[in-house]
């Protein structure tokens, strides 16, 4: 997992290209937090590697040899596979790509594209640019957002993985084309860029997400700019679709749904000495960790909570009694007020249970970082697929079942907006990957292709208790691994089994604000905060106006740029690239 940004200039105007370098500097500064091992900017044909931004300052980049570049990358990485930086070539030099995600079965595609290919790195960012050169991406089993700067065909590709576990945002201005991991990297790009206040720049429609399972490709030629949607497809009738059989029945399909949901886990921490879990004490958290316990050497569980909250009781008899090792954190109401401003500079949201959610998850990767924990698991996406909310019932009541098919259907599609973008940037502000196996696509298939009443029953047709209205076919498979007292708890929101957004509301009113005016207390109270984190990134010389564009390097920074060159820990590469 990391950060990338890019800014292309619409013209080959060096003073325009001096600007955009600047800028790419601190829209990848800005998002640091993703990947603090290493970072890389390119500058058309010019690469720069570098461990810290203390190492160069932006001016060390305005060097006249980079004046006519137009395709500026950014990235910062947070190293899990393999050795090598990004930004990374093919290898001739002509396609060049900057990465966020992983690659489950880049192993498995390697041993094939190595005839072909050569291969300078171990990393399974780099089979996705040979994948890319053959034109297999479909064939990419992973979460990513990528960006690819195709130096012949003179295009950028931007690619998003099949569910939206991975975010990305671009906007299209006058000048200059944009995108970044975060929004508040492009918060600042339009604050630097079109002189906006910082409000202005967040409530801005300026800013579009690509959304998942499509591809943006940007025509250097003629700045224009085509969206391609929907490039790979969700399987509806899955076992049909591979075992040409129409006759699935409950037990078919339950085998079937523990098969892959083993094979989501296991090719999730493949390769890991250790992994944390995101925890609730609820089935799906529980399920997630069983398996991974049985698939990785060392497995924590993170449970966050305010003391005496169901969450916290549930998880700690749970980790008792399953053999797993469990570390709690209870907040008290200033940890939560502490934690409200952190967590909406992460989420960069002021959304109540967006904030309230995201508290515990952000609370939990911070113990995970301190345990030197880069991946975690969820149990994300499953009441999305098994129908895991009290709505779904009511849906069946009076859509039925093709309608409540329809309904989960949307839900697991877009659950990119409600829940994948605010999980992740609470991880990441941490510097911790969150990784989710119910979106797994085998396991989106198999659950979206199965009868609706396998997932949610009538009070008729519940066999053992009134909670296998919810979820009954993935609590079934449960019980397989987990307690039963696990397997039957009713599904609590996570913003209620923590205790979290109760709190928030306490914190409000600690500021004198009643829980009717939460909004204004977020705006005059968190949002200010939020504000003053990125107009410390802003030149005071140019906050009225665009970059100036007479500003050259004087010898000083010249002479920053030749000790880079002579560094051990960054390194400036001119026509070839090394690895720092």
């Amino acid at each position: 997992m990391c950060s990338i940004t890019g800014v292309i200039s619409k013209d080959d105007d060096p003073s325009s290209s001096r600007n955009t370098e600047r800028l790419l500097l601190t829209m990848t500064k800005i998002l640091k937090h993703r990947g603090q091992d290493m970072s890389g900017m390119m500058l058309d044909d010019d690469v720069i590697y570098f461990k810290n931004f203390d190492e160069l300052e932006d001016e060390s980049i305005h060097n006249s040899k980079f004046s006519s570049s137009r395709v500026h990358l950014g990235h910062n990485r947070l190293a899990i596979v393999g050795e090598a930086v990004q930004p990374l070539p093919n290898c001739d030099e002509s396609i060049w790509i900057v990465c966020n995600g992983e690659v489950y079965n880049y192993m498995e595609l390697n041993d094939d594209l190595c005839e072909k290919h050569c291969f300078k790195t171990d990393t399974d960012t780099e089979v996705i640019l040979h994948a890319y050169e053959d034109h297999i991406e479909d064939r990419l089993d992973g979460d990513f957002a990528y960006a690819i700067y195709d130096k012949e065909k003179n295009i950028v590709v931007l690619r998003r993985d099949l569910m939206g576990v991975k975010p990305l945002y671009y906007m299209d201005l006058e000048n200059h084309f944009v995108f970044a991991s975060e929004k508040k990297a492009l918060y600042y790009a339009l604050m630097e860029l079109k002189n906006y206040t910082y409000e202005e720049a967040f409530n801005s429609e300026v800013i579009k997400r690509l959304n998942p399972n499509s591809e943006l490709i940007y025509h250097l030629d003629n700045n224009e700019i085509a969206i391609h949607e929907n490039l790979e497809e969700i399987v509806t009738e899955y076992y049909n679709y591979n075992y040409n059989t129409v006759n699935y029945d409950y037990k078919y399909c339950r085998n079937e749904l523990n098969n892959v949901l083993n094979q989501s886990v296991s090719k999730r921490v493949r390769g890991l000495e250790k992994v944390g879990i995101i925890y609730s004490g609820g089935v799906d958290s529980t399920l997630v960790a069983k398996l991974a316990s049985e698939n990785c050497k060392e497995v924590i569980l993170y449970t966050v909570g305010t003391e005496g909250s169901e969450d916290v009781y549930f998880a700690e008899k749970a980790a008792k009694d399953l053999n797993l090792k469990l570390r709690k954190k209870i907040l008290t109401e200033d940890d939560f007020e502490n934690y409200l401003l952190k967590v909406a500079n992460a989420i960069d949201e002021l959304n109540v249970m967006k904030l309230g959610v995201g508290i515990p998850i952000f609370a939990a990767s911070e113990m995970a970082k301190e345990d030197g924990i880069k991946v975690v698991l969820s149990g994300q996406g499953a009441d999305e697929l098994f129908a895991g909310y009290n709505r779904y019932k009511r849906t069946l009541a009076e859509k039925g079942k093709e309608g409540l098919e329809k309904e989960l259907y949307h839900d697991s599609m877009n659950i990119y907006k409600v829940n994948l973008e605010r999980d992740d940037h609470c991880t990441m502000a941490n510097g911790v990957e969150l990784r989710v196996p119910f979106l797994d696509k085998n396991v989106v298939n198999v659950a979206l292709s199965m009868p609706v009443e396998y997932k949610i029953t009538k009070d008729e047709d519940a066999e053992n208790s009134k909670n296998e209205h919810w979820k009954r076919i993935l609590r079934d498979v449960a019980r397989d691994y987990v307690p039963d007292y696990i397997a039957d708890r009713p599904k609590k929101a996570a913003q209620y089994g923590s205790g979290s957004e109760k709190t928030i509301y306490h914190v409000a009113r600690s500021h004198g604000y009643s829980k009717r005016n939460i909004e204004t207390f977020l705006k005059d109270y968190v949002f200010n905060k939020m504000e003053e984190n990125i107009t410390q990134y802003l030149n005071p010389d140019n906050q009225d106006q665009e970059f100036e564009s007479s500003e050259f390097v004087d010898s000083k920074n010249m002479d920053k740029i030749n000790n880079l060159k002579k560094s051990n820990n960054s390194k400036v590469i001119k026509d070839g690239i090394k690895y720092a």
